[in-house]
């Protein structure tokens, strides 16, 4: 009888034993999913074709910014991930322009559903040391040009105006063409610049709100400026001059 209780004993142990493995075999956690953009590499603003960072990604390193992504990239973006450390500025019109979403480092973003007007229509990007530059663009305008915008602040479209000696007059000039007339303005020339609201470097305003005649609207060299009223938009030519007395 003592072998039998012996043997019993033993047997409940080893039941015992094997209970207990199998439940610790049936408590290993499954395999985890990878967190939502956490293929992003360092250093690199990650922007994904999918919510929570999915579907097809395009990597951009800091500074490697775009005016406007080609046409298999274009309006295509519905996350991103800014594993950069500066600000991530993306634009939903080329040339920085148009409405504007900041991404602070580190940070990820969503484009599907909170606010449609981000959905499948950004076009660009930047980085920048801080928020604020995401709201001007004049850091494009190369060194002694004019360069002229189609939105405020240095943003939107960008025409960089090579100016050309006027014969009959010794000055710098330049007639515009059929391009949008600009709204901002940065001057990178050693000249002052006199803008006129007619092709021939001529021509008028009138302030509604006081009345005064306005003959040229001037940006001192070196200054950037968004445009007031009633000059925004009407400028159709330019000359650059050594006194702002030499305007027309």
């Amino acid at each position: 009888m003592t072998i039998s209780r012996t043997h019993i004993r033993r047997g409940s142990l080893i039941t015992a034993v094997l209970a207990l493995l199998c439940s610790a075999f049936l408590a290993l956690p499954a395999s985890a999913e990878p967190a939502p953009f956490d293929d992003c590499p360092a250093d690199t603003l990650c922007l994904y074709s999918g919510p929570g960072g999915t579907g097809e990604r395009r990597d951009f390193t800091t500074g490697q910014n775009q005016e406007g992504y080609d046409a298999t990239w274009d309006d295509k973006t519905l996350s991103a991930k800014n594993n950069t450390n500066q600000w991530a500025c993306l634009y939903v019109d080329a040339g920085y322009g148009g409405l504007m979403q900041t991404v602070k480092p580190g940070r990820s973003d969503e484009y599907q559903t909170s606010d449609t007007r981000f959905v499948n229509t950004l076009s660009g990007h930047k980085t920048v040391p801080t928020r604020a530059l995401c709201f001007t663009g004049y850091e494009r305008c190369p060194d002694n040009r004019v360069c002229t915008f189609e939105e405020p602040a240095g943003r939107g479209p960008m025409t960089t105006h090579l100016p050309a000696t006027d014969a009959a007059k010794l000055r710098y000039g330049n007639s515009y063409g059929t391009e949008a007339a600009p709204k901002s303005v940065f001057n990178r020339t050693k000249k002052h610049v006199c803008f006129y609201p007619q092709p021939t470097f001529s021509g008028t305003w009138t302030n509604p709100a006081d009345g005064k005649v306005y003959g040229a609207y001037v940006v001192l060299r070196g200054d950037s400026t968004t445009v007031p009223a009633p000059f925004a938009g009407t400028f159709r030519s330019h000359e650059l001059v050594n006194g702002t007395a030499e305007c027309q």
